[in-house]
């Protein structure tokens, strides 16, 4: 079994599989910027590029020139490259169960991820942006023993048109600058949640079954709030922002997958608080310092996975010669970014780590995520 072989099965496993819900303990956001994690996702009152749109529509009046940005993205679990060929090695034995079963129990408590490849763009102006994610597809596998040997398994793949719009701008020598946006999201959303026996492991030939996947559209919205200092030195911002704030459902099923399928999970109302300020601008260099509070209301909610903090260093030589490197706290686990722009081709890298555990028993997974883009 290939490895692109094996994220597609794992995505389409559900036939034989155990008849029950995952249980996924992380959240999933709809739209991770390269950029933001490598600052530990602080990027609440930050938001001043084009991924605004998705971090904090209030944010978009920011920008002083449009941005136009067609990317490709992978997000990857280096670990998930073992575990596919101890898998597949286990699947060439006689006795394959018991050897698949062998490599589950071996790894109790292991956690493996994978998105990607993210394809779209955001084309953003001064108050107003429009977005479009082709594909942002991602893949969760818990192994556990819930069920005998078995693993839990989330995988969603949305594809999503945005549109933002600042509101609203109140500007004061004296108070700062206090700025409101919205985001409109139509998102289709399809979606496995599956407990995976070691019998639908050995059984390659039948294990999808199109009717145990979920899928449908909604249409919801963001609105963002930011407040910007009036001091030309240090100056503190500060954000509130609400997430899919009707967060009703979905009301239609285009069956892509399946004729029988049901509703995905909701999109879940979240809350998310920010706060930044601007150490410093030197020659070429800018720093910052962000603290973020975020997914306030999810279900899978904690104030170790609410928790983000985060610095970043850009230089600025010129229009088409530019980058910056970062660091910060993600959830409790380091990060670090680099981003590196030179004419119209832009490279983003960040490493960083999800909660994806419980209090008592935490588990970090470590990502290391790659953006390529040609910004206009």
């Amino acid at each position: 079994m290939t490895f692109v072989r094996c994220l597609l099965a794992t995505l389409l496993f559900a036939s034989h599989a155990y008849a029950g819900d995952a249980l996924y303990f992380g959240i999933r956001r709809q739209f991770e910027g390269t950029r933001a994690q490598g600052m530990g996702n602080a990027f609440t009152a930050v938001a001043d590029d084009n991924t605004a749109i998705f971090y904090n529509p209030a944010g978009i009046a920011q920008l002083k020139e449009g941005e136009s940005n067609y990317f490709i993205k992978l997000d990857v679990d280096p670990d998930i490259q073992g575990f596919v060929d101890d898998v597949d090695a286990a699947s060439g034995q006689n006795d394959d169960v018991q050897a698949i079963t062998n490599v589950i129990q071996g790894k109790y408590g292991e956690h493996y991820s994978f998105r990607g490849p993210g394809l779209g763009f955001l084309w953003a102006r001064p108050n107003w942006g429009i977005a479009f994610i082709h594909m942002d597809l991602s893949i969760d596998m818990g192994l556990n023993r819930s069920v005998g040997p078995s693993i839990n398994l989330v995988a969603i793949q949305d594809s999503t048109l945005a549109f933002t719009y600042s509101l609203w701008e109140l500007q004061s020598k004296k108070n700062g600058t206090f700025n409101i946006g919205i985001t409109s999201k139509l998102i289709y959303r399809i979606s496995v949640d599956e407990v995976v026996d070691v019998a639908s492991i050995a059984l390659e030939d039948d294990i999808f079954d199109e009717n145990d996947a979920n899928e449908g559209m909604t249409l919801d919205f963001d609105v963002g709030f930011l407040w910007r200092g009036p001091w030309k030195r240090y100056n503190p911002q500060a954000a509130v922002v609400i997430r899919n704030v009707l967060d009703y459902g979905y009301f239609n099923n285009m069956n892509l997958v399946g004729d029988g399928t049901g509703d995905p999970e909701n999109l879940n109302r979240v809350i998310d608080l920010g706060s930044s300020m601007v150490l410093g601008k030197w020659w070429v260099w800018t720093s910052r310092v962000a603290f973020d509070i975020r997914d306030i209301l999810h279900p899978n909610w904690s104030l170790r996975k609410g928790i983000h903090l985060g610095a970043e260093f850009m230089w600025d030589v010129t229009s088409w010669f530019r980058g910056g490197w970062r660091a910060g706290i993600n959830q409790g686990y380091w990060t670090a970014g680099f981003t590196g722009e030179l004419g119209i081709f832009k490279l983003d890298l960040a490493s960083y780590a999800e909660e994806v555990g419980i209090d008592d028993e935490p588990i970090e997974n470590r990502r290391y995520m790659m953006t390529m883009s040609l910004d206009f």
